[in-house]
């Protein structure tokens, strides 16, 4: 090396190490700063991700959590810490930037989205925004042996606890789960802020309440320590996004899934199941999915089985009567598009089964007559997978999972088993399950929970969308229900209205109980079957609407299925609406919910067209609609870019036929279209083709831009853009355009 560049490079070397040195003296002089301050101020101590505040001789614990949410953390036997629990991911483990506030009396930290103080001398605790507006004042907490309560000021509208109650709004939540029912401890409150609690054990989780006056709210946590989460949330939005930030993102099910879904419970025998199978196809009936009742594994239903159970009954294998050869069965229903769902219990009832099960302490209540499984133990979960597997094996797609309901968080822990199983055994196919209930945090598995064994009424069906829009603002995106109603045989006029509601579900899924007639659609007269075709037919165009809302909702956080609130939150017609609902943004849903044919319909303030017709309605506006049998009231808000696809019998069906763009001028308006694979977790990785969608209302110019690197044979190439009456063809490059003069 030539001397020249030898002196140059010890120079840099010299440079560099007093460069370090001085970085050295700063970083030592901020901690003896940082540390002089502590001193000063001994009510502080800094421990990860915040700082516990001595309050008289009670510590409190102020923390950051996941770039979302502060955390009010309490206990009366330790020092305070972040509670660990199955409802917060925790994959996602991002630090938050805060700076620690010392105001005497009051000390804090602060965020980019806000700041949590604790007044030392009054006891009281205060949440700010990132503009420093006061979102509760002077909340305060107390502790016994067993028990701690958080309590704080509370006006303004709370949703999101779940569906104990029909209502939107809510004013407490129990914390609890039954059939088809879930509350959680969690509420948007309009006031501007999202709260969400964790307790000492998760099985019995904070519960909270608001007085009469809806002034002050009080937290309650039994145990001996209590996490309240708390972040600043001006819409929603913003507290459907802190939350999946906090609990997880909502997975998405294999694309099939948002395909219809028929159950039965009841399927006669094998040769009974081909011939419908044949009879959907032929018929022209699109289905993704067949789902067997208790008569796909063992003969009997497992009601009469005693604590000992029985040594002839089935647990893990296929009833021969049904299903005389599984694999091959199960390989010809796929080859017509069809995917195999089964039924599962939390209970075994084979004798040496259970006598397994009690000798290794893996029942929930062993001195009692329950069977039900403690999924939560992994001793258990192991033996589970191994009496699974062969399942699996013979080409199982998915589990519905009933009557779970005996500990909060059984599904999760249920779901866990099933989900490590089919990483194993199917790697990188997607989870899908349907679930009675759900807990915090159990969107994480690609997850549908549906209404539960309701009764074929016309009030149970004016009830269901109740109960999905309370499930899609407590964190559960994949709501669904009997269509046609459980106990009972529904009219034809409620089965038809029944289906049509279902095509604007997150989930589309008939069921009905054993001894009634099956939601088959050729079973309800040539009018009833014309009706629900033209509703299945519906819910196949929109797939590419609806599935590219489910992308939104892992993304965003944002629900496939929306109340009017959530758009018009100044609205007070719409505070409590249930009978109508907004698909994304711009599908508003009212179907018939009672019969006659007739009802009401309510529009906001804005520009909507009928969906069938083009017409144009100002809102706000309320009128009266008679829809005959096979019609449904659809509207479409200005501003949507609505993606129809075309008729298929089955969700993986390809086709050539170009994908319809639907312009609903009068506004500017955007759509992100996305497409992948739609089987395995390779979007969570970014492969995937998003087609974004620009209308310009003023140059009436349709614009599109397409990003990502999925390129599957499923993916569309050609649009018919559509606006009123013209329509223009395209090929969808990298980029493209269509002007309507």
């Amino acid at each position: 090396m030539p001397n020249s560049a030898l002196i140059s490079r010890n120079a840099d070397s010299l440079k560099k190490m007093k460069i370090k040195k001085r970085q050295l003296i700063l970083l030592l002089m901020a901690v003896l700063r940082s540390a002089a301050i502590f001193t000063v101020h001994a009510q502080i101590t800094k421990i990860p991700h915040g700082i516990l505040v001595k309050a008289g001789e009670q510590q409190v614990g102020l923390l950051t959590a996941d770039d979302a949410a502060f955390c009010l953390s309490l206990n009366h036997s330790v020092a305070p810490s972040a509670i660990k629990s199955v409802f917060i991911d925790e994959s996602n483990k991002a630090a938050t930037p805060y700076t620690v506030i010392f105001a005497r009396p009051s000390y804090g930290i602060k965020t980019s989205y806000g700041k949590l103080m604790i007044n030392t001398k009054t006891h009281t605790w205060s949440l700010y925004n990132a503009a420093g507006r006061v979102l509760i004042r002077d909340g305060a907490y107390s502790t016994t042996d067993t028990t701690i309560q958080i309590t704080h000021t509370a006006g303004g509208l709370l949703y999101g606890s779940g569906n104990r109650s029909s209502a939107l709004e809510k004013n407490g939540s129990n914390s609890g789960v039954g059939n088809g029912n879930a509350d959680i401890p969690y509420f948007w409150n309009s006031a501007g802020y999202s709260a969400f609690a964790v307790s000492a054990n998760d099985n019995n989780p904070a519960s909270w309440s608001r007085d009469k006056n809806k002034a002050a709210l009080t937290w309650t946590f039994t145990g001996k320590a209590a996490n309240l989460y708390l972040w600043p949330a001006k819409t929603m939005y913003d507290g459907a996004s802190g939350y999946v930030k906090l609990t997880g993102r909502p997975k998405l099910p294999p694309r099939w899934a948002f395909g219809y879904l028929q159950s039965k419970w009841g399927w006669d025998d094998s040769t009974y199941v081909a011939d419908v199978a044949t009879k959907f196809r032929t018929h022209k009936l699109p289905v993704d999915a067949f789902i067997f009742d208790f008569e796909w594994y063992t003969t009997t239903a497992d009601y009469s089985v005693k604590k000992e159970g029985k040594a002839d009954f089935t647990d893990f294998t296929f009833n021969p009567k049904v299903f005389p050869h599984p694999a091959k069965q199960i390989a010809e229903f796929k080859s017509q598009g069809l995917k195999f769902i089964g039924i599962r219990k939390p209970r075994l009832g084979n004798a040496a089964l259970l006598d397994t099960a009690r000798k290794n302490g893996w029942l929930m209540n062993p001195k009692t007559d329950s069977r039900d499984l403690n999924f939560s133990n992994a001793g258990l979960r192991k033996w589970f997978e191994e009496k699974t597997r062969p399942l699996l094996n013979t080409g199982v797609d998915a589990w519905w999972d009933d009557e779970g309901e005996s500990y909060y968080t059984c599904y999760y822990w249920w779901n866990t088993v099933q989900q490590d199983l089919l990483a194993f055994a199917r790697p990188n196919y997607r989870h899908f399950t349907l679930n009675r209930a759900f807990s915090p945090g159990n969107q994480r598995f690609g997850y549908c929970t549906w209404s539960g064994d309701i009764p074929s009424t016309w009030p149970s069906l004016a009830n269901v969308p109740a109960d999905l829009l309370n499930f899609s603002l407590a964190g559960m995106y994949y709501g669904s229900c009997d269509i046609g109603g459980f106990q009972g045989t529904p009219t034809k006029e409620m089965l038809v209205r029944w289906f049509q509601a279902g095509v604007f579900l997150p989930i589309m899924r008939s069921h009905s109980n054993i001894g009634t007639t099956a939601r088959f659609p050729f079973l309800w007269g040539t009018d009833g079957e014309a009706a629900i075709r033209k509703a299945l037919n519906l819910r196949y165009q929109l797939l590419p609407y609806i599935y590219s809302l489910g992308h939104e909702a892992y993304n965003t956080g944002a629900p496939i299925m929306r109340p009017l609130v959530m758009e018009f939150p100044t609205d007070t017609t719409v505070a409590n609406m249930t009978d109508e609902w907004l698909v994304g943004k711009g599908l508003l849903a009212a179907p018939i919910l009672d019969t006659g044919g007739k009802r009401k319909v309510y529009l906001p303030n804005d520009t909507w067209y009928n969906y069938y017709t083009g017409d144009v309605i100002r809102g706000p506006k309320t009128f009266s609609v008679d829809k005959a049998l096979d019609e449904i009231p659809v509207y479409v808000r200005a501003g949507t870019i609505l993606p129809v696809g075309p008729v298929v019998q089955y969700s993986e069906q390809t086709s050539t036929t170009p994908l319809q763009i639907r312009i609903y001028p009068g506004k500017n308006g955007s759509l992100k279209m996305v497409e992948d694979d739609g089987v395995s977790y390779n979007y969570t990785k970014g492969n995937i083709r998003t087609t974004a969608y620009h209308w310009n209302d003023k140059t009436k110019t349709l614009t599109w831009k397409v990003s990502g690197p999925y390129s599957g044979k499923n993916v569309y190439k050609t649009i018919k853009a559509v606006l009123g009456r013209k329509e223009k063809i395209a090929s969808i490059g990298k980029k493209g355009s269509v002007v309507f003069k």
